[in-house]
């Protein structure tokens, strides 16, 4: 399963004792297993695109990280999988 999760920073975790905290344990833990691709957005907050069966792996990156971030995540499609679907609904 393909997931988008969309993170923004905690208006409470916006300190640089804050961002150093959430970059220490970032760096102990690395990417979300399955990570295929992570973009940071200025200004705070980013986008992780994950590829990952067990929905449990998802839900314990997002509560490791709960004190600073929140989250968005979403089940996504390819387009390639999606476009199939769309067309078929159509006819």
């Amino acid at each position: 399963m393909l997931y988008a999760i969309h993170y923004t920073t905690r208006a409470s975790a916006g300190t640089k004792a804050d961002t150093a905290a959430l970059m220490e344990v970032f760096g102990e833990r690395g990417e979300v297993p399955g990570s295929i691709a992570h973009y940071v957005y200025p200004g705070g907050g980013g986008v992780v695109m994950v590829e990952q069966d067990d929905p449990k792996v998802i839900y314990e990156a997002a509560t490791a990280y709960a004190e600073w971030l929140d989250f968005d995540i979403k089940p996504a499609l390819t387009i390639d999988d999606a476009v199939p679907i769309i067309l078929a609904n159509l006819a």
